[in-house]
């Protein structure tokens, strides 16, 4: 064969699109680009050459710092949708980019100064009572370097989901069910608030929480687990311990204006 028809190996296709083998490996696990045919007694792998276009692409959202699970939305959508996906991932990008710039402006003059941390370097700890909350919910494990994207999807799947019975009034909340790092993934769990129980998937109850305003720059991991450490070493006091998961909270829609908080009971002394 010849030509888009070619079969090729792993190693030849690896040399065609210059991506490893160990690469294409790991796309083929994630259902990014698949073999054309594997050989069910050798194992062995064999691509078309008319796959390099795909795995091409690939690479170059990747070098660009796109998540794997963001590549594969790019690449199943149509041309008009690629051109919105790529747009708003650019706009992600620059958000990120600002954020990154904060941090470094929050953070030199003080970094690399020899001094111990001091109760002033802490979060302000705050607490306040909290109603009932119906809401809709999806939960999915990622790490830290996806997090973002499967936040932002699950808030689109949900409300539009609910519709018009979105409680606009109460916020987006995240809930943080297991350690969500570059290396563990979670579970966790997104809320969109909903007016009433018969649209709901269930129901947070009236409670009281402590909470704590992230800073512009520190929105993003790791530095927002300044903010999850000071709520729970402020729940786990003589007088109350933690009650469920930490979470996020943001405010009017907005991915850059977020507190974390931790419900917690009250004890006795």
């Amino acid at each position: 064969m010849s030509g888009t028809n070619a079969r090729l190996s792993i190693g030849e296709f690896s040399r065609l699109t210059w991506l490893s083998p160990k690469a294409l490996r790991l796309y083929e696990r994630r259902g990014l680009l698949m073999p054309y045919v594997v050989d069910e007694y050798t194992g062995y792998r064999y691509y078309r050459s008319s796959q390099a276009k795909r795995a091409r692409m690939i690479a170059l959202l990747r070098r660009v710092g796109m998540p794997l699970e963001r590549i594969g939305t790019i690449l199943d959508a149509t041309v008009d949708e690629q051109r919105e996906l790529l747009d708003a991932y650019r706009i992600d990008v620059v958000r990120a980019h600002e954020r990154a710039v904060a941090l470094i402006d929050s953070l030199a003059g003080g970094l690399f100064e020899d001094r111990p941390a001091s109760a002033e370097d802490a979060p302000g700890v705050s607490s306040r009572d909290v109603p009932a909350q119906p809401f809709v919910s999806w939960a999915v494990r990622t790490t830290a370097a996806d997090l973002p994207f499967h936040i932002e999807r699950a808030t689109a799947e949900l409300s539009q989901r609910a519709g018009a019975a979105i409680d606009r009034s109460r916020p987006l909340v995240v809930v943080y069910h297991g350690e969500v790092s570059w290396e563990s993934d979670g579970p966790i769990e997104v809320r969109v608030p909903v007016t009433g129980e018969s649209s709901a998937d269930g129901v947070e109850p009236a409670g009281s929480e402590l909470f704590v305003d992230v800073p512009y720059g520190e929105v993003q991991f790791p530095t927002i687990l300044r903010a999850f450490d000071a709520v729970r070493d402020a729940a786990t006091h003589p007088t109350r311990r933690p009650s469920g998961s930490p979470r996020e909270i943001y405010l009017d829609g907005d991915p850059f204006r977020c507190q974390v908080a931790q419900r917690y009971v009250e004890t006795q002394s």
